[in-house]
């Protein structure tokens, strides 16, 4: 039994009030409740002939992840259950989604779902918290565009599962408290199978892959400078060959490369040369490159070659398949498709 409302729900429940109004409801009519059956208000909105009577649980701090959603009371028939909130993230609102919730929060999501009587209303707000906590935490990451986070996130999409935060440090030479950062947050975002504290084990490889380069690409992570071959691409990606340096190649030069040794034909014809190296000024050397902003060949310079991502034994030699993957859907439009196509080529990997 709740004696008392919770600082700040008020506004939150005139503000989904409002809402209601703003998407065709002709009136709105607000019961607090303190009563057993737990809600914090019940809403009677009118739109046009049809009532429409909504439980809103008011969650100042909202849940954060599948687990936490899981943990929310089953639904009941005849009820249209709706949680509340500052700001609630698209995975968060995709599960709440399933579990058969209805929700909005303060910065204009909203979906409503009802089947008696039938009323949907689906609006879409701010998709990343505009006013992020930053109390117990400071140092939370709050994005997955960093050189760092991009390794982890490569070595979890290709062995799909890692026994601790300490083997997947150890196994990508990042820094514990990176892993530890970029873990929680993926599994904030409900990223990560729930294993009661076993070992790490992505969900789901592609949807994973996705929700990396929605922060992270080949270009604003690794800031590759461009040239123009003097030489012709062919014969620079023969020198590169020869050339005795540490590189990857990446983009969809790689991606032809990985379709060919599987026995398939690329989505897309091969075109600019993206390539990762420890060596940029070498490789300039060796290539003859000019420099030029507008050039085709793109050289970033990556520590990751010599740690424990490395490379695939081919000639010329690529990286591996989920870091191409995330360089193509980091890319954007005709390029992302080719990353999913290529993603879907790829072993499931382990499973717990």
């Amino acid at each position: 039994m709740r004696n008392a409302l919770f600082s700040g729900t008020d506004a939150l429940v005139d503000g989904f009030s409002e809402a209601l109004k703003s998407v065709g409801a002709r009136s709105v009519v607000v019961e607090r409740q303190t009563g057993s059956n737990g809600v914090d208000a019940v809403v009677r909105a009118q739109f046009g002939s049809v009532p429409l009577v909504l439980d809103a649980e008011v969650k100042l701090t909202p849940p954060r992840t599948r687990a936490e959603v899981g943990a929310l009371p089953s639904v009941q028939s005849g009820s249209v259950p709706v949680i509340v909130a500052p700001f609630l993230s698209p995975v968060v609102r995709d599960e709440l989604a399933r579990a058969g919730w209805s929700h909005w929060d303060a910065t204009g999501n909203m979906r409503i779902s009802s089947i008696d009587p039938a009323v949907w209303i689906d609006r879409v707000g701010a998709s990343r918290d505009p006013e992020p906590r930053n109390d117990a935490q400071p140092q939370r990451l709050r994005s997955l565009k960093g050189k760092a986070a991009s390794q982890v996130i490569v070595r979890l999409l290709s062995t799909r599962r890692e026994a601790s935060v300490r083997e997947l440090s150890r196994e990508t030479g990042t820094g514990l408290g990176t892993v530890s950062r970029v873990v929680e947050l993926l599994r904030e975002q409900g990223l990560l199978e729930d294993t009661n504290g076993g070992p790490i084990v992505a969900a789901n490889q592609l949807e994973l892959a996705q929700r990396w380069a929605r922060d992270y690409g080949f270009e604003t992570t690794f800031k590759p400078a461009r040239y123009f071959s003097l030489l012709g691409e062919e014969i620079a990606l023969d020198r590169l060959q020869r050339s005795g340096f540490t590189y990857a190649l990446t983009g969809t030069r790689a991606t032809a490369i990985e379709f060919e040794t599987r026995g398939l034909v690329a989505p897309l014809p091969a075109s600019d040369i993206w390539l990762y190296t420890d060596n940029v000024p070498g490789v300039e050397r060796a290539l003859d490159l000019a420099p030029d902003r507008r050039g085709n060949i793109l050289v970033a310079r990556a520590d990751f070659l010599t740690a424990g991502e490395g490379t695939q034994g081919t000639e010329p030699r690529i990286a591996v398949p989920w870091r191409i993957v995330g360089d193509l859907l980091g890319a954007g439009g005709r390029l992302a498709a080719v990353g999913e196509v290529l993603a879907a080529t790829q072993p499931r990997g382990v499973t717990v």
